[in-house]
């Protein structure tokens, strides 16, 4: 059985059931995270502010996530532990990312977000957990530094100040992986951290934004609003999140953020025809790469038993 002390390999053998369930979970996390890049953006070109989508997130995810933390409470963790989860995956993940979209394009958040989160995960995990990097988890790791490399050669000219929200990516990425490498360590249970980070960044959250924060939802329409809560505070947040939760305890740290690889190839060929970004030859190269890097991730994970 593998431990905190002891991290299991992407050739580590699974058992069939727990390789079935972490694919699968896997899967909702790329369909729900491809459309988070599109919903986002989308959100902040209208009236709403980035710090209103993070309201919403949380107003909604507050309210699903009560009723679980009530269950489990803690479930175990200290509550040092239990902050670094709100702090990372409830407030810097979802604000940095919003803020980011403000600044610069989908694609940019392809690029920048969603691809640097399995070389974040990696270097965490080879630094606090000890995973190694060899064989095919390198080979997965160079062959998704090269479809970051091609998607971002096949974006055209950065728009003014985009670059704000690249480094906004890149810190979310990065505070998401920290979870992620929390989450695996202290063997919390998906749906006990989804109450933990729910409840917690709501309590800390929402009093800010009522009563301190400019707000641009009084110009948005009521439908939008409840469009962007659902979205981000039942799909994004709790669906995602215990989908997410379930695929790193099933597959491994380093797999999981492998699997959503798939998103900025995803993301960038669906922001032409829903946002109007360009998508060129280089692009279509990134995304060949990126698919490589996660087949060949899927491929090494050995089956156990019949």
């Amino acid at each position: 059985m593998t431990t905190a002390t002891e991290p299991r390999s992407p050739a580590a053998g699974i058992e069939p059931r727990e390789l079935a369930i972490g694919l699968v979970a896997g899967a909702i996390v790329v369909a729900i995270w491809t459309a988070f890049l599109l919903v986002s953006r989308a959100g902040v070109l209208g009236a709403l502010l980035p710090t209103d989508i993070a309201g919403l997130r949380m107003s909604v995810a507050v309210l699903v996530a009560a009723p679980i933390a009530w269950r489990y409470g803690l479930a175990g963790l200290r509550l040092h532990q239990a902050a670094v989860l709100v702090a990372t995956a409830g407030l810097g993940f979802p604000l940095l990312a919003y803020w980011g979209f403000a600044y610069a394009p989908a694609a940019h958040a392809s690029i920048m977000m969603t691809s640097t989160l399995p070389l974040w995960t990696a270097l965490l995990a080879r630094l606090l957990l000890g995973e190694p990097l060899r064989g095919r988890r390198l080979l997965s790791l160079g062959l998704i530094v090269a479809g970051i490399a091609a998607l971002a050669a096949g974006v055209d000219e950065a728009p003014e100040g985009s670059w704000r929200g690249d480094l906004l990516f890149a810190a979310a990425s990065f505070s998401w992986a920290i979870f992620t490498i929390a989450a695996r360590a202290w063997k919390v249970p998906p749906l006990a951290a989804a109450g933990v980070v729910g409840t917690g960044s709501g309590l800390v959250y929402l009093p800010v934004w009522s009563l301190f924060l400019t707000k641009g939802i009084a110009a948005t329409p009521w439908p939008e609003l409840l469009f962007q809560g659902i979205y981000h505070g039942l799909l994004a947040f709790l669906v995602a999140f215990v989908a997410y939760t379930r695929c790193v305890a099933a597959l491994g740290a380093g797999p999981t953020t492998m699997l959503t690889a798939l998103v900025p190839g995803l993301g960038a060929l669906l922001a032409v025809p829903i946002l109007g970004e360009p998508l060129s030859a280089w692009a279509v190269l990134g995304l060949l790469f990126v698919t490589a890097g996660m087949l060949a991730t899927v491929s090494g994970l050995r089956r156990v038993g019949p």
